[in-house]
């Protein structure tokens, strides 16, 4: 499974990269940031697999709802690892929605509680940071 990491710059940059721990050699061969077909929101994606690896968004403090919604519709068909937030075998759309709870609203909200089971399979930022990204909209 790969694991992403997050880099967040002010005012509202954000960019995710995927790799695989398993394959360190492996670190793809960019072809450039393209649109994603979801707004503000750029995918990169290796030469040889066409494999999207890393994402980015300019004004991801605004356009949380949008990317989120586009992530869910057009990229959910891949489990990724997030080590900066504990999280393990999560969507792509959790994993975007745990960086704006994290970078955006620096943890401030209530956060969902894990699971019982010690597993963060179902562990789901986006409930909370949707409400209120849609609130302050």
């Amino acid at each position: 499974m790969r694991e992403l990491i997050f880099i967040f710059q002010e005012p509202g940059m954000i960019e995710a990269i995927a790799s695989d721990p398993v394959d360190e050699n492996n670190t793809g061969c960019p072809t450039g940031y393209a649109d994603s077909s979801v707004p503000d929101l750029l995918v990169d994606r290796d030469a040889n697999s066409r494999q999207p690896y890393a994402w980015m968004c300019y004004n991801f403090e605004r356009t949380y709802p949008l990317v989120i919604w586009g992530l869910k519709l057009f990229m959910d068909n891949e489990k990724f690892n997030v080590p900066q937030a504990d999280l393990l075998n999560v969507p792509l759309h959790v994993a975007f929605s745990w960086a704006y709870h994290h970078f955006v609203l620096q943890d401030n909200t209530q956060s969902p509680k894990h699971p019982t089971n010690g597993t963060s399979e179902s562990y789901d930022y986006t409930r909370v940071v949707l409400s209120h990204a849609l609130a302050t909209a």
